[in-house]
């Protein structure tokens, strides 16, 4: 289905989560309309929020945050400033989330599996990992 979204024709796969749920609330959509994009927000929710077959919820948080940076993301740095005004034990557990991500791409870069997509992240943290246990750091 096409769908008239601030003066231009989108379809239906293209429409982003917030244009999903200003169209079903808009007077301006038949009935039909509105149980078919209904539907397409359940099955948005399922897919983004629910387990898959074999997932679990690391699973689940990983293809979300994959999709939100491949697209959604306005900045980094933002993002950054949001997390940092989380509450402290969770700004802990976030920073160790990063960590173990830094020391992963550091191990892909040490073994070689990095292309030019990835090089600078691998090859960065590589040199943080480096830099890190030059001072003994207990990570």
């Amino acid at each position: 289905m096409t769908f008239k979204v601030e003066g231009r024709e989108v379809k239906d796969y293209e429409l982003s989560n917030k244009q999903l749920v200003k169209l079903v609330r808009s007077e301006y959509i038949t009935n039909e309309e509105r149980e078919y994009l209904t539907k397409q927000i359940i099955d948005r929710f399922s897919y983004n929020m629910n387990p898959n077959e074999g997932e679990n919820e690391d699973d689940v948080f990983v293809r979300f945050f994959s999709n939100f940076v491949n697209g959604k993301m306005t900045s980094p740095r933002h993002i950054a400033n949001r997390m940092a005004h989380e509450h402290r034990y969770l700004q802990g557990e976030m920073f160790k989330v990063c960590m173990a991500y830094i020391e992963k791409l550091e191990e892909m870069y040490a073994n070689g599996y990095y292309d030019a997509r990835n090089r600078y992240a691998c090859e960065t943290s590589s040199k943080i990992i480096k830099a890190l246990n030059e001072i003994n750091w207990p990570y």
